[in-house]
């Protein structure tokens, strides 16, 4: 019987001289996901001493370990560290301590980039002037069951699903890459101290908006976003979240986060409660159709369930006595 690998056990030292660009994972019990992703950094056309790769656990239970010593030999600049604070935004915040490259590209445990992944970013940020502080590309989904009739584009930024056409460009105001596939200037990111840790996925909560306020904050200070469609990589979609119950739920965190981050960025409770009474009355007054028989098809009704449940998350997190 094979040994079991445990985090204390997984020693994959660091490289002497800093590569040009470094790979983060941040994983949560997707062993079987992380396999994949690994596997398809095995084949970067960018030379393999010029990036290395941080995985950063945080508090598996699966085999993660085990995962990432199989790749050991293959991957010689791989890493592996144990973050036992649950939080994507503290294992973020952790894997941008931990390398120690000009430019950190973050990863999904459960994407699969393309071969020209890597060389794409590092070879934008390069040769773009003025230098972008965060470049991202395409995301296409990998539908683990056929995709419904009733997913609307609209609702596509929900699947984490990015097309932003087949030239390189920069982003517009306001318009910013995913953080399953995109890539930062480190000092930039350690300048405004990385991730906010109040905000981002922890445990089953839907929590989001990290991403934005860092991204807001960088633009706020002039760094410019550069997308390029050959940084690509294919993000999976489960079963699980092709359900419009998820998608409810997934705005009903929305709602929360929005919330949080306009308070962040200094809007007052009481304008938000102000707000969130107004916003949520006319979602009720909408969610008539939800009864009325002549208005059942899915493409009408799941929207309309999901932008209440968005309404109800802001109203929600206005009126809960403030977080700690």
């Amino acid at each position: 019987m094979k040994a079991q690998v445990s985090p204390q056990d997984v020693s994959i030292p660091l490289a002497e001289t800093a590569p040009s660009i470094s790979v983060a994972i941040c994983t949560y019990n997707r062993a079987d996901r992380l396999y994949l992703a690994l596997d398809a950094l095995r084949h970067q056309t960018l030379a393999a001493e010029r990036f290395d790769i941080l995985v950063v656990d945080n508090a598996s239970t699966d085999r993660t370990p085990e995962v990432c010593q199989e790749f050991a030999s293959s991957l010689p600049h791989l890493r592996y560290v144990f973050e036992p604070v649950q939080g994507l935004s503290k294992a973020r915040n952790t894997a941008l301590q931990e390398v120690k490259s000009s430019y950190i590209a973050f990863l999904d445990d459960d994407a699969i980039p393309c071969p020209s992944w890597l060389a794409s970013l590092l070879h934008t940020f390069q040769t773009v002037r003025p230098e972008p502080v965060c470049v991202g590309g395409l995301i296409r989904p990998l539908w683990e069951l056929p995709k419904p009739d009733w997913v609307h584009p609209t609702m596509e930024t929900l699947f984490t699903i990015l097309d932003g056409g087949d030239q390189p460009r920069w982003f517009r105001p306001n318009e910013f890459p995913w953080g399953a596939n995109v890539a930062y200037q480190r000092d930039a990111l350690l300048k405004i101290g990385g991730f906010h840790e109040k905000l981002g996925r922890r445990g089953k909560s839907l929590l989001s908006g990290e991403e934005y306020l860092l991204n807001a904050t960088l633009q706020s200070q002039g760094g410019g976003f550069y997308y390029h469609p050959e940084a690509a990589i294919e993000h999976w979609i489960p079963k699980e979240r092709i359900d419009p119950n998820w998608l409810v739920r997934r705005n009903f965190w929305q709602g929360r986060s929005v919330a949080l981050i306009e308070n962040m960025l200094g809007k007052s409770r009481t304008r938000q409660q102000i707000s969130s009474l107004w916003r949520l009355l006319l979602a009720l007054l909408d969610s008539w159709k939800l009864i009325n028989p002549f208005e059942s098809a899915l493409q009408i009704r799941i929207p309309l369930k999901m932008e209440l449940s968005l309404r109800w998350g802001y109203f929600v997190e206005t009126w809960l006595p403030p977080s700690t």
